[in-house]
This record gives structure tokens, C-alpha cells and sequence, in this order.
């Protein structure tokens, strides 16, 4: 989930009767909470593949957050010059494991546990941006911002709407998977991995992927049709000694622990030997897959260039 929204449902958090019993400090103890774990993308100076590993990581830990709180704690009590910690610190954790809640139900994934486990979680219920979660909290806002008297009972049928909401994104990708299991047992398609994964606009548009033992399958799912399931074939990845050189590279060992349905292609150009690295579930909005690892290699391996995202990696 993006920052913004992160810090907006800190600050309707907050009137869910904090507000009303401590004032102006429980906004700000919610909001700096909730927006806190995103202060890892100042990894984002040390170059893209830094992002990629520690992005969602150790801010963002179930286990870390009651220590980042305390700072945080700290530092809201400096700026409101009070030393009541009691009151700050449960706030302040409140927006901080509601911050790593909206982020594990998109498909990006957080490094829940670190640093005791590096696996990424991701519930895949909601795209990175979704205006039915975004806009009605901006409305309970509004709402307790105009009519203070109705911000209790507006927060609450919010947070009530968002878990109607999250629960039938969650039912509904269960449904789509089956739909998609059904077919390819229907059409006897020997499956390694599948899974399903919310475009923008879910819970009505989802993309399914598919891992054969010869290829890769995309399918654009719609919850609100009938139509018959389509696949979009992909070959597997290509295999060479400059694929092999790539994938053996410290970055590229970063980016298939972060993929799903990774694909690597090979590409000639002139004397540059070209080896990019993408991960199917991420491309549904554009022709170019996003978040693609591309290495430029000379004809004896050497790698001349890496780029991520279309951003340059510094340390090769």
C-alpha cells in the first residue's frame, strides 16, 4: 500500500476513541506509526537492488516494530513535549502493525519476520493501489474532520467496510483460483505452480499464472464474467552461458528470492549480449514488464552494465 494511504488510515485510527480521550496527540502518535516502517526506502540512495532486498524488510518486521515504536514513541513526546509514554506507545504500535496489515494484503510482499526469517509474505488480495480502500477513508475523514461528534461512529463503519471489503477480495480470489484449477484440469494441463494475483480494480480483475514444465501461461481473469478462460503462452527461460552467468550474480540471486514466476530472456545486440529478467505477475498494466533485471554482458562475459527498473545498480 502506498505511504499516503498508510497515513490516512493511521489517522482515522485514531478516532476510533483515541481522539476523543487524548486529542491532537493520538492523530499524530497514529500517523507517525503508520507511516514510519516506509522510512526504508532511504535504501533507495544505496541503488535499486538495495530496495529490492531491504524494502518491506526489518521496518516492517511483526518482531522489530515494538522497538521502532519506541523511537517513534520518543520522538512524537519530544515534539508534543510530554513524557507520557503509556498513552503514546500503544498508538504508536497500533499504526505501525496497521501499516505491515495493508501492506501483506497486496502483492508486493513484506519480509514479516525478519530477522529471524527472510521469506516474503504476500495475501494478494488488493493491488498496491486501490481506491475502495484509499477513498472511503479519506470520506471517514472528511466526515470526522466536519461532524467531530460523529468521528467515532464514522471510524468504526469504516474499519468496518474495509474488513466487508478485504474478506470479499479474499473470497472471491478463492473463487477465481478454483475457476482457474477447473480449467486447467479440464484441459489437462500438467500444472508445477499456479496462483492468482489482483490487478488494479480488484476484486473484479485478477491475473492468473500458470508454471508448466515447458512453459508459462497468463490469464486475465474478470470476476464478472462468464467468458471462457484464455491463456497467453510464454516460453520458459532461455538457456546459456550468459543466462547462467546472470543468474549466478549476487543482484540476480536477489530477484528470484523476491519473484514469483521469474523469466529470463537472452537478447543480441551488436556486440552487447543482453540477458533481462522479469517476473510474470507483475505484468498486467504495460507492454514491458516492470520491475525487469537487465544485464548488458561484452562476448567474454564481462557484465558491462545492470540495470533494475530501469534504474542503474552502482556496485556490479
Amino acid at each position: 500500500m502506498d505511504t499516503i494511504t498508510h497515513g490516512l488510515i493511521g489517522s482515522l485510527g485514531s478516532k476510533t476513541g483515541y481522539y476523543q480521550k487524548f486529542g491532537k496527540i493520538a492523530t499524530y502518535s497514529f500517523l507517525f506509526g503508520s507511516v514510519f516502517p516506509d522510512v526504508d526506502v532511504i535504501v533507495a540512495v544505496l541503488g535499486p537492488d538495495f530496495t529490492l532486498r531491504y524494502h518491506r524488510g526489518i521496518t516492517h518486521s511483526l518482531i522489530a516494530v515494538p522497538l521502532f515504536s519506541i523511537l517513534v514513541m520518543f520522538i512524537t513526546g519530544l515534539i508534543f513535549k510530554t513524557r507520557e509514554y503509556k498513552k503514546i506507545y500503544p498508538m504508536v504500535l497500533l499504526g505501525m502493525y496497521s501499516h505491515i496489515f495493508f501492506d501483506l494484503i497486496t502483492s508486493y510482499g513484506t519480509v514479516a519476520f525478519d530477522p529471524i526469517s527472510v521469506k516474503r509474505y504476500s495475501w494478494n488480495l488488493v493491488f498496491i493501489l486501490d481506491p475502495f480502500i484509499t477513498l472511503p477513508v479519506i470520506a471517514g475523514l472528511i466526515i470526522s474532520y466536519k461532524r467531530r461528534t460523529l468521528a467515532l461512529k464514522t471510524s468504526f463503519i469504516i474499519f468496518l467496510f474495509l474488513g466487508s471489503y478485504l474478506l470479499t477480495c479474499f473470497f472471491v480470489k478463492e473463487f477465481n483460483k478454483n475457476r482457474l484449477i477447473s480449467f486447467v484440469k479440464v484441459n489437462n494441463i500438467q500444472v508445477e505452480k499456479l496462483d492468482v494475483y489482483p490487478r488494479p480494480l480488484a476484486p473484479f480483475l485478477w491475473l492468473g499464472v500458470i508454471e508448466t514444465k515447458d512453459s508459462f501461461y497468463r490469464v486475465r481473469i474478470s470476476s464478472l464474467s462468464k467468458d471462457p478462460l484464455v491463456l497467453e503462452p510464454y516460453s520458459k527461460s532461455d538457456m546459456n552461458d550468459f543466462v547462467d552467468a546472470a543468474r549466478l550474480h549476487r543482484v540476480a540471486k536477489t530477484y528470484y528470492w523476491f519473484a514469483d514466476f521469474p523469466v529470463a530472456k537472452y537478447l543480441k545486440n551488436g556486440e552487447e549480449h543482453i540477458v533481462e529478467i522479469y517476473d510474470l505477475k507483475f505484468w498486467m498494466l504495460s507492454k514491458r514488464a516492470p520491475f525487469t533485471l537487465r544485464y548488458v554482458f561484452d562476448k567474454a562475459k564481462n557484465i558491462k552494465e545492470i540495470t533494475l527498473g530501469g534504474r542503474k545498480v552502482r556496485n556490479i
